[in-house]
């Protein structure tokens, strides 16, 4: 809800994107990730995991809300099949030939 009305506030509720991709993934794997990676700021890091749940369920409840807008994306796939997913959603959102 606090993203929502952040949106609102700031963007306006008219102006919504046309497609939103939500890569997916557990917060504690997301966290692992993130600390891999070398030269990265370790602001969100270093929340407690709760913080990093509560956004997820966020984004997850925000595709809930929206279908025909969000897609959800698991992001615990290998990276080629993440890319797939990625492609073949764009291209059924947007009628694009493969």
């Amino acid at each position: 809800d606090f993203i929502e009305t952040l949106r609102n506030r700031i963007v306006g509720a008219e102006h919504r994107p046309d497609l939103t991709l939500i890569l997916d993934l557990p917060a504690d794997e997301g966290i692992r990730r993130s600390q891999s990676r070398a030269n990265t700021e370790r602001r969100y890091e270093s929340m407690p995991i709760e913080f990093h749940q509560r956004l997820r369920q966020g984004f997850q409840a925000i595709a809930g809300r929206e279908p025909e807008r969000c897609r959800i994306i698991d992001a615990l796939q290998g990276i080629e099949m993440v890319q797939n997913q990625i492609r073949a959603v764009i291209s059924q959102r947007f009628d694009l030939a493969a």
